[in-house]
């Protein structure tokens, strides 16, 4: 098998270091503080990827790491979906995207959509707090398109580790559970319940997916406990107004793949895990030709040596 080697960017200031690699999906795939050398997201053990865009890619066999788009669903949808069908994880994560612009610190990327006619754009820049990407999506047909974006960061973890979501969250829906300790699917469960927002051991065996009800905070995050610092998330609420939650604790893929150990806090258009469910519950974004939608995301990190109560207190707004 020939093994390809895609080129990578870099960003640094005296917060964070970045790295993104355009040809693996325009992806993230770093983002490691500068204080205390904690990398917060996963890297891919993958080695030799090998990115061949279709209907029938799997995410799995990706890069499957760092901070990752998904567009124009989650998860597969089949030729019975408005629009036709989808592949597993959208488009974009599958793409070699261009990028269009570069400098120190901020870099522009972009790419097209082959099951949607959809142009979509970030454009990655370091901030004196931390890393901005805002992003734009582009109906480039002359027919109406739906979509589901959900962005897709796969943070690194330990055991012990702590989830941080807005106080207005105090229950989850469960759509996947691997081993159903939690409950059926479909199911509201209590946040954070009986220790859902401390992350279990890698070989808990456990992989758990929720959608939260409609939020407006647009803040979240993750505190490394052994570095007491942690990471906040803000979002655009107004444009991504619900928050997945998937917890893999060594539960996913199965076989003899290297299991995953990641949670992903994930701002969504809509609390589905496709467009097809995303279209029957009229929570579909829909744009018109040539129509457009923009929104932001920011990744902060906090200083060093903060307790996680004070973590919370910031994701609240109530300290800075």
């Amino acid at each position: 098998m020939s093994v390809t080697t895609y080129k990578g960017f870099a960003l640094s200031n005296d917060c964070l270091s970045v790295q993104i690699s355009p040809e693996e999906g325009g992806r993230i795939s770093s983002l490691q503080s500068k204080v205390t050398g904690v990398e917060f997201l996963t890297q891919s053990t993958n080695r030799h990827i090998r990115l061949e865009p279709g209907y029938d890619a799997q995410f799995q066999h990706g890069a499957c790491a760092g901070i990752e788009e998904c567009l124009p669903t989650v998860g597969a949808c089949d030729d019975r979906t408005a629009g036709g069908p989808v592949p597993d994880h959208g488009d974009f994560w599958q793409l070699s995207w261009r990028v269009t612009e570069q400098s120190a610190d901020r870099i522009v990327l972009s790419a097209t959509g082959f099951s949607r006619p959809l142009f979509f754009q970030k454009t990655v820049a370091l901030r004196d707090v931390g890393l901005s990407i805002r992003y734009h999506v582009q109906n480039i047909a002359e027919t109406d398109t739906s979509f589901l974006y959900a962005c897709h960061p796969l943070f690194a973890v330990e055991a012990g580790d702590r989830i941080a979501l807005p106080s207005e969250i105090n229950t989850l829906q469960l759509t996947y559970s691997r081993t159903g300790c939690l409950g059926q699917t479909g199911n509201f469960v209590s946040w954070p319940g009986e220790g859902l927002d401390t992350v279990l051991p890698n070989n808990a065996e456990e992989a758990d997916m929720f959608y939260s009800r409609q939020t407006k905070t647009g803040r979240c995050g993750l505190y490394r406990t052994r570095s007491k610092q942690g990471l906040i998330l803000s979002y655009s609420s107004g444009v991504l107004p619900y928050l997945g939650l998937w917890l893999c604790y060594g539960g996913w893929p199965g076989g003899q793949s290297p299991q995953q150990y990641a949670v992903a806090i994930e701002p969504t258009t809509a609390p589905c895990n496709t467009l097809k469910q995303a279209q029957a519950a009229r929570l579909a974004r829909l744009l018109l030709p040539g129509d457009h939608l923009d929104w932001e995301l920011t990744f902060q990190p906090t200083s060093s040596g903060i307790s996680w109560q004070e973590f919370q207190n910031l994701i609240e707004g109530e300290a800075r």
